[in-house]
């Protein structure tokens, strides 16, 4: 054979690596900056080494040459898409000008939020085009949807500062949002046009007809499967589904979208459809579903997958299917090298690959219990919910374990839920009844998921924390065990091939729980509970939660943190191990302290509500749930089990001053052992009024912002120990280093929540004995 056949047949057999090496050099751009000229000339060295090798030297060494040549060639690419998709600065200004609402306006605890599109504002370094957030005034007073042309009048910024998590600002690099416009006056006066203004009306019409009949919560849930996202759901019921491991129903992504397309062919076949015009038809549905779903750019992320999965399901040979995926992840990374960081993407391409690898012999073996077609739609589950678990514990830092199991019957079901809300979106559009029968069809549907979601969160230790090392972990050893078994499946014959489905399963579940056990602590999920009293200050992030406990089991929670899907505070008390509050008490009405307190009361049964504010919505949730309410003062105290609560501030009759923090609640809580002094958001020219006794903690003030009284308090106070609670790399600076200072200077030991987790204080033979969730 001559050296040119055999290159030839060598590229023939390994197509695979050529365009690997394309996506590598893509990926190496993120990573390294290469000057397009160097690249350049990288690739024609290459190419001339490998013309050379072809001619005159051994066909792999042609071959590697290429394969150099086609990495340089990606590497080159990426730093240059890299810089064309660069997020333009924005600068810090007033604005006037007009913009396309992108995506339907969603309730934010700051208010209405939606991102737009630029199409003119005063600001020449702001081109049409740039994607901007914008935070809409509560009174807007103007109906605004997805696709109004807006003429607004607000204040732009960066939509990221220095102190922003890293994940915010890889987020706003691959969805390229340039700013933050926080209007102050808009008006609609129109809406955008073209093919872009069909899709907002048809996206619109689906959104509206969806569920058509239902409300509430079911309606939520099918309106989030058939065309993504959470709105309109509880905070109870997002958490369940979180801890359930079935929150990605909600999302647009690759497995969702492949799910419905087999659920379309299944259908199809069962009609006696050929598997390839039944392929077709799925193909043209997920073009169409992807155009009426929220998410833009993921979701034509989530779209090519699952075109990629359904092409695969086509073709009979793995190397072929292998081959498409690569193809699909080469034609991401060319258009946007970014893309590689979303968790999304990483989710959808590793449910494909669990689909090629485990769901044939998972099916095989279901294929023994229930009819072929089920345990098909079945096994596909399965096998994406395994092989999306790496990505979630490095993306999230938790499992489902509960997930693992329940996906096995959600996802089937699921996916008959949205193959049936969109058909009565178009069916309903011919006649209305059909569209409402087929809507209270899906809403069953929806309800059977929300109760097994709130049983399965209701297991013990249904989600997990765990380190992100368990993901590589985990990774690895199912890969190494998927691939080794599949060798010895073709190696030896029909013997093995009888058992191997069992035997895939099973080592495929051992290596995932080989990960997941070396990394849960011996002992319950929960931390223990306290054997005397016990003060925490709970990780919410930026916000206040105390909780104090009593070794009777009663347990009182003196506010509750920020709002959040979910909210912090939910996890936070499921990890103290309470499952209901004798006593809540809000502080002060500002976010950071009440944000939660609706979410607590939908989870948790509470005994008494107090506070010394008003706060109707909070009061009358309290009220339906049977929870009494009580307005508190000065000289009002409560116990809750061997805690006596005393209340110092605010004065009975207390006129609320323009700064809510002066009004805040000021607590002394003493128990045998322990005393502490809790002081919301009161500051030193509020808490200088009091009497103030020693105590042994201190809860400082405004989670430790600038307080020139704090040295003549602590004088008063002589605690030994101090608990802020803040969040990690918040805007405002806290706590503030002079603060930090008066505090060691006092001989006062200081915790943080940013750094050490929750921090309790319980009195101890030496004293007060402090212990951290993170050493």
């Amino acid at each position: 054979m001559s050296r040119t056949k055999s290159t030839g047949a060598l590229l023939c057999h390994a197509p695979h690596a050529l365009l690997g090496a394309i996506c590598l050099g893509v990926l190496l751009a993120l990573v390294l900056s290469l000057p397009v000229a160097v690249a350049g000339v990288g690739v024609l060295a290459a190419c001339g080494a490998w013309i050379l090798a072809l001619r005159a030297g051994p066909a792999s060494v042609a071959y590697w040459l290429l394969v150099v040549g086609l990495a340089l060639a990606g590497w080159g690419w990426g730093c240059g898409r890299l810089e064309a998709t660069m997020t333009p600065q924005v600068p810090t200004q007033a604005v006037t000008g007009v913009v396309d609402v992108d995506t339907q306006p969603q309730q934010t605890a700051q208010g209405p939020r939606a991102r737009v599109r630029v199409v003119a504002l005063s600001s020449r370094r702001v081109p049409a085009g740039t994607r901007l957030l914008m935070d809409l005034p509560r009174d807007a007073g103007t109906p605004i949807r997805l696709g109004t042309r807006l003429r607004v009048v607000g204040r732009l910024a960066p939509a990221a500062s220095a102190r922003s998590p890293g994940w915010w600002r890889a987020y706003l690099e691959r969805t390229t949002i340039a700013g933050r416009l926080r209007v102050t006056s808009v008006r609609a006066i129109g809406r955008r046009d073209g093919l872009t203004g069909l899709r907002d009306r048809v996206r619109i019409a689906a959104a509206d007809s969806v569920g058509d009949g239902l409300s509430g919560e079911r309606r939520a849930v099918v309106r989030g499967m058939a065309l993504g996202g959470g709105a309109g759901l509880s905070e109870s019921t997002a958490e369940s589904f979180r801890d359930a491991g079935i929150w990605h129903l909600l999302a647009v992504s690759g497995q969702n979208v492949a799910m419905v397309a087999l659920a379309i062919m299944a259908l199809l076949r069962a009609f006696c459809c050929p598997k390839r015009p039944a392929g077709a038809i799925a193909l043209v549905a997920i073009i169409v579903y992807c155009l009426v779903c929220d998410g833009g750019a993921s979701v034509v992320r989530a779209g090519i997958v699952g075109a990629l999965g359904i092409l695969a399901e086509l073709r009979a040979r793995d190397r072929q299917r292998w081959y498409l995926l690569v193809v699909g992840l080469a034609v991401l990374l060319i258009h946007q090298p970014r893309a590689i960081g979303d968790p999304g993407l990483q989710l959808s391409f590793a449910a494909v690959a669990g689909m090629f690898t485990i769901a044939s012999p998972v099916a095989d073996w279901l294929g023994q219990l229930m009819p072929k077609r089920l345990a098909d739609l079945a096994a596909q589950a399965g096998a994406a919910t395994l092989a999306t678990a790496p990505v979630v514990i490095w993306h999230f830092g938790e499992l489902s374990l509960a997930g693992l199991l329940v996906n096995l019957i959600a996802v089937p079901l699921a996916s008959a839920i949205v193959v049936l809300a969109l058909s009565g979106i178009l069916l309903g559009a011919l006649t209305a009844p059909i569209g409402v029968a087929l809507g209270w069809v899906t809403g069953l549907g929806a309800a059977a998921l929300i109760w097994m979601s709130r049983v399965a969160s209701s297991v013990p230790g249904a989600s997990v924390a765990l380190p992100t090392w368990v993901a590589a972990a985990s990774a690895l050893i199912a890969i190494a065990c998927v691939i080794w078994l599949r060798r010895l499946r073709a190696a030896r014959g029909p013997l093995v091939a009888t058992h191997m489905p069992r035997v895939v399963v099973i080592a495929a579940l051992a290596a995932m729980v080989a990960g997941v056990a070396a990394a849960i602590p011996v002992g319950p999920t929960s931390e223990p509970w306290p054997r005397q009293a016990a003060v925490t200050a709970l990780d919410i992030g930026q916000g206040d939660a105390i909780l104090l406990r009593s070794p009777d089991g009663a347990a009182a929670l003196l506010d509750t943190g920020p709002p959040g899907a979910p909210a912090p505070i939910r996890r936070a008390l499921r990890r103290a191990g309470v499952r209901r509050l004798d006593l809540m008490v809000i502080t002060h009405n500002q976010l950071d302290h009440s944000g939660a307190a609706l979410a607590v009361l939908d989870d948790l049964q509470v005994g008494t509500f107090a506070t010394p504010v008003e706060v109707p919505a909070i009061a009358a949730r309290a009220r339906r749930q049977g929870t009494a309410v009580r307005l508190i003062a000065a000289d009002d105290v409560i116990q809750v089990g061997v805690w006596r609560l005393d209340v110092l501030w605010p004065l009975a009759g207390f006129t609320p001053p323009e700064d809510a923090n002066d009004a805040a609640l000021v607590v002394l809580a003493r128990a045998p052992g322990i005393s502490a002094l809790l002081t919301a958001d009161a500051e030193s020219n509020v808490l200088t009024r009091l009497r103030l006794p020693d105590v042994d903690v201190l809860k400082v003030a405004h989670h430790g912002s600038a307080d020139p009284g704090l040295e003549g308090v602590l004088r008063r106070l002589t605690p030994s120990s101090a608990l802020i609670s803040v969040g990690a790399d918040n805007s405002y600076g806290h706590p503030v280093a002079t603060t930090l200072a008066t505090l060691t200077q006092a001989s006062v030991r200081v915790v943080r929540t940013d750094r050490s987790g929750s921090v309790t204080a319980m009195g101890g033979p030496d004293g007060i004995a402090l212990t951290v969730e993170r050493q």
